[in-house]
């Protein structure tokens, strides 16, 4: 299947047909992977984090202290 390549800002970007998109789970928006083996690119959605995950990444050395926000400045309900 052939496509094209565009110039975008920072780089280039390919066009992918629809449906080798929504066949290759790829959506508007979403992260993907991009990698090059044996001068091949390929492209895979990236696997979404989740929650669990995010919090397992939490260690005594990157949790920071409280900080205080200060007083209300606008219409906050407290």
């Amino acid at each position: 299947m052939l496509t094209r390549v565009e110039k975008c800002p920072g780089g280039l970007a390919v066009v992918v047909p629809e449906p080798l998109a929504t066949r290759s789970g790829l959506r508007p928006g979403e992260s993907a992977e991009l990698e090059l083996a044996e001068g091949q690119l390929i492209v895979r959605p990236a696997n979404p984090t989740t929650l669990a995950e995010l919090l397992a990444g939490i260690m005594p050395e990157n949790l920071h202290e409280e900080w205080a926000a200060g007083p209300p400045a606008g219409t906050e309900l407290l």
